[in-house]
């Protein structure tokens, strides 16, 4: 486009130069040299300006590096160090939609330790425990070509998530110190809603292999609880169990005080909260 701009343009001034070119009196050639003069510095710098700003453009606009693949699948063994237990299995999944932005899956089972010990209060003792957890996460990210050397999805990264953790446990228990036998269970759910951004960097080594370092990742936490305590218990004896389960329940979770006032700290009941999270991880994965 820009070369037939140019022949035109060249076409033109050749005509236009034959036609003031034509024999007349002297002072009507010097009028039209000055004329011609004129017309091809405006030309030349024309010329100049508009190769300047193909230029200028080029640079600020640089093509965007075709990726190497597609996919990632990565195993997050951060839940296992965070939790200190092997049986707390994470997989995402990552997938590219456009050369710098890409969306990806997390899911996991997740194990968490005891939450109390046999003996609660010196009330009752604990018989028997069900335990279990899930995490699920959806991000979306963004590859800043600009600043990355190579292409998507490796280097800085920035995006949004929305992730869901929920626990569930329950204990069943022998009430202590009574003459008959006497049994009960504590039950409680947590659900917590985590929506954020994120800032991190992925690695890829030989085109294959992916080392993913979520660094920075603030959220609006949403958290709820339910939490129930049966068995043949007088109020007296609730009301001390409550003191105590929550606060094991705050050594093993400290984020957990947003379900708990220091006013009001019973462990029965349903609770809801809204707080700042944060979310962070590290990820090992095959790039294909």
């Amino acid at each position: 486009m820009k070369e037939s701009y140019s022949l035109l343009s060249i076409l033109f001034f050749a005509k236009f130069s034959l036609y003031l070119c034509r024999p007349k009196n002297k002072e009507f050639m010097k009028t039209k040299i000055l004329l011609l003069i004129t017309i091809l510095i405006f030309f030349i710098t024309g010329l100049k300006a508009s190769e300047k700003n193909d230029t200028v453009s080029k640079k600020e606009t640089p093509a965007v590096l075709a990726p190497y693949h597609w996919n990632v699948i990565k195993f997050n063994p951060t839940p296992m160090m965070i939790w200190q237990n092997v049986t707390n299995i994470t997989f995402s999944y990552e997938r590219l939609v456009t050369k710098d932005m890409s969306v990806s899956l997390q899911l996991g089972y997740l194990l968490f330790p005891s939450l109390f010990s046999d003996t609660i209060g010196n009330i009752i003792s604990i018989t028997s425990r069900e335990k279990y957890g899930i995490n699920i996460a959806l991000d979306y990210r963004y590859y800043p070509f600009s600043r990355n050397r190579r292409p998507a999805p490796d280097g800085l990264y920035i995006g949004t998530f929305l992730s869901y953790y929920g626990f569930d446990f329950k204990n069943n228990f022998d009430i202590l110190h009574t003459n008959v036998d006497q049994n009960g269970s504590m039950h409680g759910k947590i659900n917590i809603v985590n929506l954020g951004c994120m800032l991190g960097y992925q690695f890829i080594f030989w085109k294959r292999l992916t080392l993913d370092m979520l660094l920075f990742g603030p959220s609006l936490s949403y958290y709820s609880g339910n939490f129930i305590i049966s068995g043949n218990l007088d109020p007296d004896q609730i009301k001390n169990l409550d003191q105590e389960l929550v606060n094991k329940l705050l050594q093993r979770f400290p984020l957990l005080s947003t379900l708990f006032s220091n006013e009001s700290l019973n462990f029965t009941g349903t609770k809801t909260s809204i707080s700042i999270g944060f979310r962070y991880s590290m990820q090992l994965g095959i790039h294909f």
